[in-house]
């Protein structure tokens, strides 16, 4: 017995050594500093975004003076942060790997004139050692967007005309009014995709039309232009011809067209040729395809101007019956719907099988998804004279996060090429 407690005491007393030098070592790991020459740092910014080439801070017009420079340590925990004209010319550290990062304000923000840039170093400190900070580059870290309309657009356009840029959880209002350069929050990553809207009043018709676009750049100038085009109707001689509005946006490379036609109002001809149409040779027009809000809660509605409201409460068990009817008497080629959504996000959507955009003919991956809600698609919609767009079974859903507004692009286009989009509104409320 007594052998057996020197065993013991001798491993507690060896046990006890091993942790007073393990806690010395710890200690002197902890407490190896070294330095940080701030001095040698120089933040640069150029406002050229469109090369997005950073010059000397001599040649910039941005003043970096309030520029906050912050070191995150690697584990990205702050650890010292100062104005740029401010910080010290030393800082000693512990031993390790930091991120030094200059920002022109402490997050980016939505609105009119106000940029965000941002530029990142890495430094290794070491013990007993100064490190000097590399120059770094500034870069424009949110998202640049102007809006243009050509001479005819402008004497076309009521004071209401405003376009919406939306990307992801942002969005911002341009009205036509507006010169000065729009600014959003970014994601991560080099490119994203942006829904842009227009509405108001465009050559006495009310215009409401989304178009999503992808791929568009992050740290570059984005120009959306607006002007009129004419757009042959698909009649064989092309004799009525309605309005169109093009997007010409540099962030894509090319032109988008975004389709709205309104219609000719009776006795006028958008773009008269001439002598007009001969007199009963309508029936092209005839032919055109229709969107109709055919039911909402047992009424019928207009597509083109009503809002619907749908309580956030609406049980799934008892959802409204809400429907669009869809006519081709040509054949239906594509149903191109695109989701934008104060709440429905990808994420989101995706849980139940679905994507903020997709084609009711051709489904691919969703069609599954969009079958267990209800929407006809494949041969049930491609040839067909006529096919319900029915969302009953998604009114539930559109509650799940609270009030907001919702809108369904519905694109309509048969098999000769005619199309017609129109815009359902829905706006949960409580």
């Amino acid at each position: 017995m007594k052998k057996i407690f020197l065993i013991c005491l001798t491993l507690f007393t060896s046990l006890l050594a091993f942790t007073a030098c393990h806690s010395e070592a710890m200690e002197s790991v902890s407490s190896a500093k070294g330095d940080l020459n701030l001095s040698s740092m120089k933040a640069e910014v150029n406002t050229n975004v469109d090369t997005v080439y950073v010059g000397s801070r001599a040649e910039s017009t941005v003043d970096v003076s309030n520029f906050l420079v912050t070191i995150y340590d690697a584990q990205s925990q702050k650890v010292e942060q100062w104005n740029y004209n401010a910080m010290p010319e030393i800082v000693s550290l512990a031993v390790g790997t930091y991120s030094i990062v200059v920002t022109s304000a402490e997050t980016p923000s939505n609105g009119f004139d106000t940029p965000y840039y941002k530029g990142t170093a890495t430094c290794e400190i070491k013990e007993n050692e100064v490190v000097d900070v590399p120059v770094i580059t500034c870069k424009l870290a949110n998202m640049l967007f102007s809006v243009e309309y050509d001479e005819e657009f402008q004497g076309k356009m009521g004071e209401d005309v405003v376009t919406t840029i939306t990307v992801g959880e942002n969005s911002l209002e341009i009205p036509y009014s507006e010169t000065r350069s729009a600014y959003l929050i970014a994601p991560e990553g080099e490119t994203t995709s942006m829904i842009v809207t227009l509405k108001g009043t465009i050559d006495g018709e009310s215009i409401d039309y989304s178009e999503r676009f992808e791929s568009v750049k992050i740290g570059v100038h984005n120009i959306i232009k607006y002007k009129f085009a004419p757009v042959s109707d698909g009649s064989a001689g092309d004799g009525t011809l309605g309005v169109s509005i093009v997007v010409d946006s540099s962030m894509i490379g090319s032109d988008e067209v975004v389709g709205t036609d309104p219609g000719k109002e009776p006795g006028i001809d958008d773009f008269p040729e001439e002598g007009g149409e001969e007199p009963g040779d309508g029936s092209e027009n005839e032919n055109s395809p229709t969107i109709v809000g055919s039911n909402f809660n047992g009424n019928s509605f207009d597509i083109s101007n009503d809002v619907l409201e749908v309580s956030v409460n609406t049980d799934a068990e008892n959802p409204i019956p809400l429907q669009v009817a869809l006519s081709a008497p040509n054949g239906i080629a594509h149903v191109y719907v695109t989701i934008d959504s104060e709440t429905l996000t990808e994420d989101l959507l995706s849980g139940v099988g679905l994507a903020t955009s997709f084609d009711l003919a051709e489904p691919g991956a969703l069609e599954a998804g969009l079958n267990g809600l209800g929407f006809p698609t494949s041969d049930a919609v491609v040839g067909k004279i006529e096919i319900p767009f029915d969302i009953t079974n998604f009114t539930p859903l559109l509650g799940l996060y609270g009030a907001a507004n919702h809108n369904f692009v519905i694109r309509l286009v048969d098999l000769k090429g005619l199309e017609i989009t129109e815009t359902l509104k829905i706006k949960s409320v409580e």
